[in-house]
């Protein structure tokens, strides 16, 4: 189980960071943001594209069965964006971007049952205690953690030369983790 979880999870960021995902709605592969709002990197720069038929960001958290936790965010959003993303269990993507600034933050949660151990390399502890791990790239930095019941994944990036790259190494990511609220 943790295995789907895991490439879940990465199929989702893969999507998001490629800016990949098509408009065929009759695609129904798990991992798949429910909406394609995001940043996307063009030939004119940065551009926030928008889904317009995608539900607000708040409507969009009232659709998962679990309380949706939120960041303080280390920059001032621009644009923000949440999507339900297509699983076997609740799972939702938050998306904190600033065009301005060239980065954005992404958390994804799940209510996954998964309990088993996780792979990967061992990150940062949270102030309480709990257990990271790293799940970063050359796209992106990511931390991987379970909590209350609930499974995260935060991930930053920024965009250098047309491309995205990491934004903040593990440990700002963990103190950031530790900001749900």
């Amino acid at each position: 189980m943790y295995k789907r979880l895991r490439i879940l999870l990465i199929l989702s960021a893969f999507i998001l960071l490629t800016s990949c995902s098509s408009n065929d709605k009759t695609d129904t592969g798990y991992g798949k943001p429910e909406n394609a709002t995001r940043m996307v990197i063009t030939e004119d720069g940065l551009k926030w594209d928008i889904d317009k038929s995608a539900p607000s960001f708040e409507d969009t958290i009232k659709q998962v069965s679990f309380n949706v936790k939120q960041i303080k965010l280390p920059f001032p959003p621009t644009n923000t964006s949440a999507s339900i993303i297509k699983a076997p269990f609740d799972m939702i993507q938050l998306t904190y971007a600033s065009l301005e600034m060239g980065c954005q933050l992404i958390l994804v949660e799940s209510n996954s049952e998964d309990t088993s151990e996780p792979e990967g390399k061992s990150g940062p502890k949270l102030r309480d205690g709990t257990p990271t791990w790293i799940q970063s790239d050359s796209a992106m930095s990511a931390l991987y953690w379970r909590k209350d019941g609930l499974t995260y994944l935060l991930m930053s990036q920024r965009v250098r030369d047309h491309s995205f790259v990491p934004l903040y190494n593990e440990e700002d990511l963990a103190v950031i983790a530790d900001s749900l609220y």
